[in-house]
Protein backbone atom coordinates (compact mmCIF):
# COMPACT_ATOMS: atom_id res chain seq x y z
CA UNK A 1 0.00 0.00 0.00
CA UNK A 2 2.82 2.19 0.61
CA UNK A 3 4.29 1.86 -2.60
CA UNK A 4 1.23 1.98 -4.27
CA UNK A 5 0.69 5.79 -2.59
CA UNK A 6 3.96 6.23 -3.15
CA UNK A 7 3.70 6.03 -7.52
CA UNK A 8 0.53 7.77 -7.52
CA UNK A 9 2.57 10.59 -5.40
CA UNK A 10 5.22 10.97 -7.90
CA UNK A 11 2.62 11.14 -10.62
CA UNK A 12 0.27 14.12 -9.26
CA UNK A 13 0.91 17.45 -10.93
CA UNK A 14 0.93 19.29 -7.54
CA UNK A 15 2.55 22.53 -9.75
CA UNK A 16 -0.51 22.96 -11.76
CA UNK A 17 -2.96 22.03 -9.25
CA UNK A 18 -1.50 24.89 -6.74
CA UNK A 19 -1.32 27.26 -9.37
CA UNK A 20 -4.61 26.37 -10.85
CA UNK A 21 -6.10 26.32 -7.00
CA UNK A 22 -4.84 30.25 -6.91
CA UNK A 23 -6.62 31.39 -9.21
CA UNK A 24 -9.01 34.40 -7.65
CA UNK A 25 -12.07 33.58 -9.42
CA UNK A 26 -13.98 30.87 -7.64
CA UNK A 27 -16.05 29.37 -10.86
CA UNK A 28 -12.38 29.51 -13.13
CA UNK A 29 -10.75 27.58 -10.76
CA UNK A 30 -13.47 24.94 -10.52
CA UNK A 31 -13.01 25.06 -13.86
CA UNK A 32 -9.89 24.70 -14.36
CA UNK A 33 -9.05 22.12 -11.43
CA UNK A 34 -11.81 19.81 -13.51
CA UNK A 35 -10.53 20.02 -16.94
CA UNK A 36 -7.12 19.92 -15.71
CA UNK A 37 -7.85 16.51 -14.17
CA UNK A 38 -11.03 15.43 -15.84
CA UNK A 39 -10.20 16.79 -19.38
CA UNK A 40 -9.58 13.98 -22.26
CA UNK A 41 -7.15 14.33 -24.94
CA UNK A 42 -8.37 12.68 -27.81
CA UNK A 43 -10.10 13.54 -31.65
CA UNK A 44 -13.35 14.00 -29.81
CA UNK A 45 -12.10 16.56 -27.75
CA UNK A 46 -10.87 18.67 -30.43
CA UNK A 47 -13.73 18.13 -32.66
CA UNK A 48 -16.44 19.23 -29.57
CA UNK A 49 -14.92 22.53 -30.58
CA UNK A 50 -17.24 22.49 -33.49
CA UNK A 51 -20.14 21.26 -32.38
CA UNK A 52 -19.47 17.27 -32.60
CA UNK A 53 -20.89 15.45 -29.37
CA UNK A 54 -18.22 14.30 -27.11
CA UNK A 55 -17.10 10.87 -26.43
CA UNK A 56 -16.10 8.73 -23.40
CA UNK A 57 -13.41 7.31 -25.31
CA UNK A 58 -9.87 7.81 -24.52
CA UNK A 59 -8.75 8.73 -20.63
CA UNK A 60 -8.50 11.91 -18.56
CA UNK A 61 -5.18 12.82 -16.13
CA UNK A 62 -6.60 11.11 -13.33
CA UNK A 63 -7.32 8.36 -15.50
CA UNK A 64 -3.44 8.37 -17.11
CA UNK A 65 -2.41 8.18 -13.35
CA UNK A 66 -4.36 5.34 -12.56
CA UNK A 67 -3.86 3.18 -15.38
CA UNK A 68 0.19 4.04 -15.36
CA UNK A 69 0.24 3.22 -11.84
CA UNK A 70 -1.38 -0.06 -11.68
CA UNK A 71 0.23 -1.33 -15.22
CA UNK A 72 3.15 -0.54 -13.66
CA UNK A 73 2.62 -3.70 -11.06
CA UNK A 74 0.93 -5.89 -13.84
CA UNK A 75 4.30 -5.28 -15.94
CA UNK A 76 6.92 -6.48 -12.35
CA UNK A 77 4.11 -9.56 -11.49
CA UNK A 78 4.43 -10.69 -14.88
CA UNK A 79 8.31 -10.96 -14.73
CA UNK A 80 7.58 -12.80 -11.67
CA UNK A 81 5.32 -14.95 -14.10
CA UNK A 82 8.10 -15.68 -16.65
CA UNK A 83 10.72 -16.14 -13.80
CA UNK A 84 8.24 -19.07 -12.79
CA UNK A 85 7.80 -20.53 -16.14
CA UNK A 86 11.71 -20.62 -16.99
CA UNK A 87 12.35 -22.34 -13.65
CA UNK A 88 13.47 -25.89 -13.97
CA UNK A 89 10.65 -26.75 -11.45
CA UNK A 90 7.96 -25.32 -12.61
CA UNK A 91 5.07 -27.34 -14.11
CA UNK A 92 4.87 -28.15 -17.27
CA UNK A 93 2.97 -25.89 -19.74
CA UNK A 94 -0.17 -27.60 -19.66
CA UNK A 95 -0.38 -27.51 -16.35
CA UNK A 96 0.23 -23.80 -16.36
CA UNK A 97 -2.42 -23.10 -18.82
CA UNK A 98 -5.02 -24.66 -16.30
CA UNK A 99 -3.60 -22.19 -13.75
CA UNK A 100 -3.99 -19.45 -15.88
CA UNK A 101 -7.53 -20.48 -16.99
CA UNK A 102 -8.46 -20.46 -13.61
CA UNK A 103 -8.30 -16.73 -12.99
CA UNK A 104 -10.65 -15.85 -15.86
CA UNK A 105 -13.25 -18.26 -14.59
CA UNK A 106 -16.90 -17.03 -13.46
CA UNK A 107 -16.45 -16.71 -9.73
CA UNK A 108 -19.79 -19.76 -9.24
CA UNK A 109 -16.29 -21.58 -10.86
CA UNK A 110 -14.00 -20.66 -9.06
CA UNK A 111 -16.07 -21.14 -5.85
CA UNK A 112 -16.61 -24.49 -6.45
CA UNK A 113 -13.25 -24.90 -6.87
CA UNK A 114 -12.37 -23.57 -3.51
CA UNK A 115 -14.65 -25.90 -1.66
CA UNK A 116 -13.40 -29.07 -3.22
CA UNK A 117 -10.19 -27.64 -2.05
CA UNK A 118 -12.04 -26.97 1.41
CA UNK A 119 -13.65 -30.65 1.47
CA UNK A 120 -11.00 -32.46 0.36
CA UNK A 121 -7.75 -30.36 2.67
CA UNK A 122 -6.02 -30.27 -0.80
CA UNK A 123 -4.81 -27.05 -2.19
CA UNK A 124 -6.41 -24.46 -4.76
CA UNK A 125 -3.49 -25.77 -7.29
CA UNK A 126 -4.52 -29.32 -6.65
CA UNK A 127 -8.10 -28.39 -7.00
CA UNK A 128 -7.22 -26.49 -10.08
CA UNK A 129 -6.11 -29.93 -11.80
CA UNK A 130 -8.55 -32.02 -9.58
CA UNK A 131 -11.41 -30.19 -11.74
CA UNK A 132 -9.45 -30.99 -14.77
CA UNK A 133 -9.66 -35.11 -14.03
CA UNK A 134 -5.77 -34.34 -13.76
CA UNK A 135 -3.96 -35.54 -10.51
CA UNK A 136 -0.28 -35.09 -11.41
CA UNK A 137 2.28 -36.26 -8.83
CA UNK A 138 4.49 -32.74 -7.99
CA UNK A 139 7.08 -32.58 -5.92
CA UNK A 140 7.39 -29.69 -3.23
CA UNK A 141 9.04 -27.49 -4.99
CA UNK A 142 6.90 -27.73 -8.21
CA UNK A 143 4.32 -27.35 -5.95
CA UNK A 144 4.92 -24.33 -4.32
CA UNK A 145 5.77 -22.34 -7.96
CA UNK A 146 2.06 -23.69 -9.19
CA UNK A 147 0.61 -21.58 -5.73
CA UNK A 148 2.39 -18.84 -6.77
CA UNK A 149 1.55 -18.97 -10.38
CA UNK A 150 -2.10 -18.88 -9.40
CA UNK A 151 -1.50 -16.56 -6.98
CA UNK A 152 0.67 -13.99 -9.11
CA UNK A 153 -2.67 -14.51 -12.13
CA UNK A 154 -4.93 -13.69 -9.74
CA UNK A 155 -3.34 -10.33 -8.56
CA UNK A 156 -2.82 -9.16 -12.51
CA UNK A 157 -6.63 -10.34 -13.06
CA UNK A 158 -7.56 -7.75 -10.13
CA UNK A 159 -5.51 -5.01 -11.50
CA UNK A 160 -6.69 -5.77 -15.22
CA UNK A 161 -10.71 -5.60 -13.65
CA UNK A 162 -9.60 -1.92 -12.07
CA UNK A 163 -8.19 -0.55 -14.75
CA UNK A 164 -11.21 -1.57 -16.78
CA UNK A 165 -14.04 -0.50 -14.13
CA UNK A 166 -11.96 2.90 -13.09
CA UNK A 167 -10.46 3.57 -16.93
CA UNK A 168 -12.07 2.31 -19.69
CA UNK A 169 -15.48 1.51 -18.62
CA UNK A 170 -17.93 2.60 -21.19
CA UNK A 171 -19.73 5.50 -20.17
CA UNK A 172 -16.93 6.77 -17.83
CA UNK A 173 -18.84 6.38 -14.76
CA UNK A 174 -15.20 7.54 -12.36
CA UNK A 175 -15.73 10.80 -14.69
CA UNK A 176 -19.10 11.50 -14.13
CA UNK A 177 -19.57 10.41 -10.39
CA UNK A 178 -16.04 13.05 -9.99
CA UNK A 179 -18.25 15.50 -11.85
CA UNK A 180 -21.74 15.11 -9.71
CA UNK A 181 -19.55 15.37 -6.60
CA UNK A 182 -17.56 18.51 -7.68
CA UNK A 183 -21.44 19.85 -8.08
CA UNK A 184 -22.74 18.62 -5.16
CA UNK A 185 -19.95 20.47 -2.98
CA UNK A 186 -20.07 22.99 -5.21
CA UNK A 187 -20.89 26.10 -2.70
CA UNK A 188 -18.34 24.28 -0.05
CA UNK A 189 -15.95 24.75 -2.17
CA UNK A 190 -16.43 27.97 -3.22
CA UNK A 191 -16.63 29.02 0.14
CA UNK A 192 -13.26 27.55 1.09
CA UNK A 193 -11.81 29.01 -1.81
CA UNK A 194 -12.68 32.91 -0.49
CA UNK A 195 -11.94 31.99 3.01
CA UNK A 196 -8.61 29.61 2.52
CA UNK A 197 -5.42 29.81 0.52
CA UNK A 198 -5.91 26.20 -0.86
CA UNK A 199 -2.86 26.46 -2.42
CA UNK A 200 -0.46 26.50 0.44
CA UNK A 201 -2.79 23.77 2.19
CA UNK A 202 -1.94 21.62 -1.02
CA UNK A 203 1.88 22.48 -0.29
CA UNK A 204 1.61 21.31 3.14
CA UNK A 205 -0.52 17.85 2.01
CA UNK A 206 2.42 17.47 0.06
CA UNK A 207 4.80 17.92 2.55
CA UNK A 208 3.07 15.59 4.58
CA UNK A 209 2.99 12.76 2.30
CA UNK A 210 6.58 13.62 1.74
CA UNK A 211 6.79 12.76 5.43
CA UNK A 212 4.68 10.17 5.93
CA UNK A 213 5.54 7.95 2.75
CA UNK A 214 9.44 8.71 3.32
CA UNK A 215 8.58 7.00 7.52
CA UNK A 216 6.94 4.14 6.01
CA UNK A 217 9.02 3.08 3.33
CA UNK A 218 11.70 0.36 4.51
CA UNK A 219 15.00 0.65 2.95
CA UNK A 220 15.49 -2.83 1.33
CA UNK A 221 19.55 -2.92 1.16
CA UNK A 222 20.23 -2.46 4.69
CA UNK A 223 18.40 -3.95 7.53
CA UNK A 224 16.02 -0.67 9.28
CA UNK A 225 13.32 -1.27 12.04
CA UNK A 226 9.37 -0.73 10.77
CA UNK A 227 7.92 2.78 12.11
CA UNK A 228 6.38 3.17 15.76
CA UNK A 229 3.18 4.14 16.79
CA UNK A 230 4.64 6.66 18.05
CA UNK A 231 7.04 8.04 15.00
CA UNK A 232 3.31 8.66 13.23
CA UNK A 233 2.41 10.65 16.68
CA UNK A 234 5.50 12.45 16.08
CA UNK A 235 4.84 12.91 12.38
CA UNK A 236 1.04 14.14 12.68
CA UNK A 237 2.53 16.70 15.41
CA UNK A 238 5.40 17.85 13.43
CA UNK A 239 2.78 18.76 10.95
CA UNK A 240 -0.41 19.85 12.78
CA UNK A 241 0.51 23.72 12.48
CA UNK A 242 -0.98 22.88 8.67
CA UNK A 243 -3.73 21.67 10.05
CA UNK A 244 -4.57 24.65 12.29
CA UNK A 245 -3.81 27.38 9.95
CA UNK A 246 -6.41 25.49 7.95
CA UNK A 247 -8.91 25.03 10.13
CA UNK A 248 -8.45 28.69 11.62
CA UNK A 249 -8.65 31.22 7.90
CA UNK A 250 -11.67 28.30 7.63
CA UNK A 251 -13.83 29.48 10.82
CA UNK A 252 -12.07 33.09 10.56
CA UNK A 253 -12.79 33.92 7.15
CA UNK A 254 -15.76 31.54 6.08
CA UNK A 255 -18.37 32.22 8.66
CA UNK A 256 -20.89 29.96 6.89
CA UNK A 257 -19.13 26.81 6.78
CA UNK A 258 -19.13 26.12 10.60
CA UNK A 259 -22.58 26.53 10.00
CA UNK A 260 -23.29 24.36 7.42
CA UNK A 261 -21.00 21.55 9.22
CA UNK A 262 -23.45 21.64 12.30
CA UNK A 263 -25.93 21.34 10.14
CA UNK A 264 -24.58 18.50 8.96
CA UNK A 265 -23.74 16.88 12.14
CA UNK A 266 -26.90 17.27 13.72
CA UNK A 267 -28.70 15.75 10.64
CA UNK A 268 -26.27 12.72 10.45
CA UNK A 269 -26.86 12.33 13.98
CA UNK A 270 -30.96 12.08 13.76
CA UNK A 271 -29.95 9.47 11.44
CA UNK A 272 -28.95 7.13 14.19
CA UNK A 273 -31.30 7.72 16.90
CA UNK A 274 -33.18 5.08 18.73
CA UNK A 275 -36.91 4.07 18.43
CA UNK A 276 -37.86 3.93 22.03
CA UNK A 277 -34.65 4.70 24.06
CA UNK A 278 -36.42 5.96 26.95
CA UNK A 279 -38.32 2.92 28.35
CA UNK A 280 -34.52 1.12 28.34
CA UNK A 281 -32.15 4.07 28.83
CA UNK A 282 -30.66 2.68 31.99
CA UNK A 283 -30.79 -1.35 31.72
CA UNK A 284 -28.59 -1.81 28.57
CA UNK A 285 -31.90 -2.59 26.38
CA UNK A 286 -31.11 -1.10 23.33
CA UNK A 287 -27.42 -2.12 22.78
CA UNK A 288 -28.52 -3.43 19.37
CA UNK A 289 -30.39 -0.17 18.38
CA UNK A 290 -33.64 -0.85 16.28
CA UNK A 291 -32.17 -4.39 15.99
CA UNK A 292 -32.81 -5.39 19.60
CA UNK A 293 -36.22 -6.78 19.60
CA UNK A 294 -35.13 -8.58 16.73
CA UNK A 295 -32.35 -10.02 18.22
CA UNK A 296 -34.12 -10.88 21.53
CA UNK A 297 -37.20 -12.61 19.44
CA UNK A 298 -34.20 -14.90 17.50
CA UNK A 299 -32.79 -15.95 21.30
CA UNK A 300 -36.11 -16.23 22.92
CA UNK A 301 -36.56 -18.95 20.19
CA UNK A 302 -33.28 -21.25 21.27
CA UNK A 303 -33.39 -24.35 24.06
CA UNK A 304 -32.89 -23.08 27.41
CA UNK A 305 -29.39 -24.55 27.78
CA UNK A 306 -28.48 -22.98 24.29
CA UNK A 307 -29.25 -19.41 25.82
CA UNK A 308 -27.10 -19.85 28.96
CA UNK A 309 -24.07 -20.72 26.85
CA UNK A 310 -24.59 -18.19 24.39
CA UNK A 311 -24.76 -15.65 27.53
CA UNK A 312 -21.81 -16.79 28.94
CA UNK A 313 -20.36 -15.97 25.71
CA UNK A 314 -21.58 -12.99 25.20
CA UNK A 315 -20.68 -12.14 28.88
CA UNK A 316 -17.01 -12.54 28.28
CA UNK A 317 -17.29 -10.85 24.77
CA UNK A 318 -18.75 -7.99 26.90
CA UNK A 319 -15.81 -8.00 29.67
CA UNK A 320 -12.92 -8.05 26.86
CA UNK A 321 -14.41 -5.64 25.04
CA UNK A 322 -14.71 -3.38 28.06
CA UNK A 323 -10.85 -4.33 29.57
CA UNK A 324 -9.91 -3.48 26.11
CA UNK A 325 -11.42 0.36 26.01
CA UNK A 326 -9.68 0.60 29.18
CA UNK A 327 -6.20 -0.62 28.21
CA UNK A 328 -6.27 1.04 24.18
CA UNK A 329 -7.17 4.19 26.39
CA UNK A 330 -3.90 4.27 28.46
CA UNK A 331 -1.80 2.93 25.54
CA UNK A 332 -2.73 5.82 24.03
CA UNK A 333 -2.04 8.70 26.84
CA UNK A 334 1.35 7.23 27.25
CA UNK A 335 2.16 7.07 23.47
CA UNK A 336 1.20 10.92 23.27
CA UNK A 337 2.46 11.75 26.56
CA UNK A 338 6.31 9.70 25.53
CA UNK A 339 6.01 11.46 22.03
CA UNK A 340 6.37 14.95 23.76
CA UNK A 341 9.66 14.44 25.94
CA UNK A 342 12.44 16.01 24.46
CA UNK A 343 15.46 14.09 22.92
CA UNK A 344 13.35 10.57 23.73
CA UNK A 345 12.87 9.57 20.06
CA UNK A 346 14.29 5.96 21.25
CA UNK A 347 11.77 5.74 23.55
CA UNK A 348 9.08 3.41 23.15
CA UNK A 349 6.23 2.86 25.29
CA UNK A 350 4.88 -1.57 25.34
CA UNK A 351 2.00 -2.21 22.92
CA UNK A 352 0.27 -0.28 20.47
CA UNK A 353 -3.10 1.60 20.96
CA UNK A 354 -5.93 1.13 19.57
CA UNK A 355 -8.59 -1.42 19.94
CA UNK A 356 -10.23 -1.84 16.68
CA UNK A 357 -7.39 -2.87 15.61
CA UNK A 358 -7.63 -6.08 17.55
CA UNK A 359 -10.58 -6.74 14.93
CA UNK A 360 -8.71 -6.03 12.20
CA UNK A 361 -6.18 -8.45 12.85
CA UNK A 362 -8.71 -11.11 14.17
CA UNK A 363 -10.09 -10.65 10.55
CA UNK A 364 -6.83 -10.88 9.32
CA UNK A 365 -5.89 -13.94 11.34
CA UNK A 366 -9.06 -16.10 11.06
CA UNK A 367 -8.91 -15.82 6.45
CA UNK A 368 -8.35 -19.45 5.34
CA UNK A 369 -5.05 -19.70 3.17
CA UNK A 370 -4.71 -22.70 0.99
CA UNK A 371 -2.42 -25.43 2.21
CA UNK A 372 0.87 -25.02 1.30
CA UNK A 373 1.73 -28.83 0.44
CA UNK A 374 -0.79 -30.25 -1.95
CA UNK A 375 -2.33 -32.04 0.75
CA UNK A 376 -3.07 -30.85 4.23
CA UNK A 377 -5.23 -28.30 6.52
CA UNK A 378 -5.86 -24.91 5.72
CA UNK A 379 -3.61 -22.29 6.64
CA UNK A 380 -4.55 -18.94 8.36
CA UNK A 381 -4.00 -15.00 7.95
CA UNK A 382 -1.50 -15.59 10.97
CA UNK A 383 1.05 -18.64 9.82
CA UNK A 384 4.12 -17.58 9.07
CA UNK A 385 4.20 -19.08 5.71
CA UNK A 386 1.30 -16.11 4.86
CA UNK A 387 2.52 -13.43 6.97
CA UNK A 388 6.19 -14.32 5.19
CA UNK A 389 4.39 -14.06 1.97
CA UNK A 390 2.60 -10.49 2.92
CA UNK A 391 5.95 -9.15 3.13
CA UNK A 392 6.59 -9.51 -0.67
CA UNK A 393 5.84 -6.56 -3.03
CA UNK A 394 4.57 -7.16 -6.57
CA UNK A 395 8.37 -7.36 -7.69
CA UNK A 396 8.58 -10.22 -5.98
CA UNK A 397 11.30 -8.73 -3.65
CA UNK A 398 10.99 -8.52 0.35
CA UNK A 399 12.73 -5.93 2.56
CA UNK A 400 14.97 -6.35 5.30
CA UNK A 401 12.47 -5.46 8.23
CA UNK A 402 9.08 -6.86 8.31
CA UNK A 403 5.96 -6.94 10.12
CA UNK A 404 6.54 -9.66 12.73
CA UNK A 405 2.59 -9.95 13.85
CA UNK A 406 1.17 -7.82 16.97
CA UNK A 407 3.65 -6.23 18.93
CA UNK A 408 3.90 -8.45 22.45
CA UNK A 409 1.43 -7.02 25.03
CA UNK A 410 -0.04 -4.63 21.99
CA UNK A 411 -3.92 -4.35 22.10
CA UNK A 412 -3.75 -6.36 19.07
CA UNK A 413 -1.91 -9.49 20.30
CA UNK A 414 -4.87 -9.97 22.59
CA UNK A 415 -7.13 -13.04 22.04
CA UNK A 416 -11.02 -12.17 21.56
CA UNK A 417 -13.10 -14.95 23.51
CA UNK A 418 -14.82 -17.18 21.55
CA UNK A 419 -18.12 -16.53 20.01
CA UNK A 420 -18.68 -19.16 17.67
CA UNK A 421 -21.88 -20.51 19.18
CA UNK A 422 -23.75 -17.55 19.04
CA UNK A 423 -22.96 -17.03 15.13
CA UNK A 424 -23.61 -20.43 14.99
CA UNK A 425 -26.99 -20.05 16.31
CA UNK A 426 -28.75 -16.22 15.38
CA UNK A 427 -27.10 -15.14 12.33
CA UNK A 428 -28.96 -17.67 9.83
CA UNK A 429 -31.99 -15.58 11.62
CA UNK A 430 -30.20 -12.47 11.87
CA UNK A 431 -29.49 -12.53 8.27
CA UNK A 432 -33.20 -13.31 6.94
CA UNK A 433 -34.45 -10.68 9.21
CA UNK A 434 -31.92 -8.17 7.95
CA UNK A 435 -33.03 -9.11 4.14
CA UNK A 436 -36.33 -8.46 5.24
CA UNK A 437 -35.35 -4.80 6.34
CA UNK A 438 -34.00 -4.49 2.89
CA UNK A 439 -36.83 -5.55 0.87
CA UNK A 440 -38.92 -3.17 2.94
CA UNK A 441 -37.11 -0.37 2.67
CA UNK A 442 -37.01 -0.69 -1.09
CA UNK A 443 -40.28 -1.41 -0.90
Amino acid sequence: MVALLNRVHRLMPYFLVKQTLKIGNAASMLNGMTQLLLAKMNLSTLTSWFGAPVSDSGMNLLQQIISQVLNAEITELRKRLKQIERSPDAPDESQLKLLRNYASQSSETQQRIRNQSKSRSISIAAAIYAADEISPHLKESTHKHALDYVSIQLAIRDREKLIEVLCQHSPDLLTTSIRELVTVYDPIIRALHKAVDLGSGVTDLQNFLDDLIGLSLVDRAKPAKLPTVQDFVRLLERHQRSSHVFIHQALKNGKELPQWYHEYATHAIEQYRQAGTEDHATDGGTAAGDLTDCLNELVSKLSKDQQHKIYEQLDRHAAFLESLAKQSKARMERTIRASLIPGKSEHVVEGDPGMFLLKWQQFIDQTTITPGPSNGSPRTGKSDSVVDATAVDVDGEKPAATYQGPSKGGVSSREPPDVSMVIHLLEPGFRDELQKIVTTKKG
